[in-house]
């Protein structure tokens, strides 16, 4: 019944200054402005074997419900960060993010996403696959504009 799929942009700021933006939950919620509003998230940057519950909000005003994320690997020599996640309609969604260098001031972020919201995940994808697009797009602009 899942979903997997693999979105990929290239950033113009070294592997360091985008892997520390992408530890940083309040980087996450800025990176998704507009989109997904984060109630909860913590202020220092995630840890493997943590687990986070937040309350979502599309667009800042319609409620989601919670949604629980569990860092399950943090590897800060091979620049990826894993995890598990689930809430709503939900199952199970486990994401991947990885970070390779492709020159000395620019570099390459991959998102797996592997979602599984049973006979809803058809339903569900296309929404998630906009969101992640959505957030490299501000992502980006942010940090270029840095």
């Amino acid at each position: 019944m899942g979903h997997k799929h693999t979105i990929s942009r290239d950033y113009p700021v070294s592997i360091e200054t985008l892997w520390a933006d992408i530890l940083d939950p309040t980087s996450l919620s800025d990176s998704m402005k507009g989109v997904v509003t984060y109630e909860g998230l913590p202020t220092e940057p995630v840890y493997e074997g943590q687990e986070i519950v937040v309350r979502l909000k599309r667009w800042g005003w319609f409620p989601m419900g919670k949604w629980t994320m569990k860092v399950v690997r943090r590897d800060n020599e091979n620049y990826i960060l894993e995890s598990e996640e689930h809430g709503g309609l939900v199952k199970c969604y486990r994401h991947r993010l990885e970070v390779v260098p492709t020159g000395p001031d620019t570099c390459r972020y991959t998102d797996t996403l592997d979602l599984d919201a049973g006979w809803f995940t058809s339903l569900v994808f296309p929404s998630f696959k906009k969101i992640y697009e959505t957030r490299h797009d501000q992502r980006i602009a942010r940090l270029a504009s840095q």
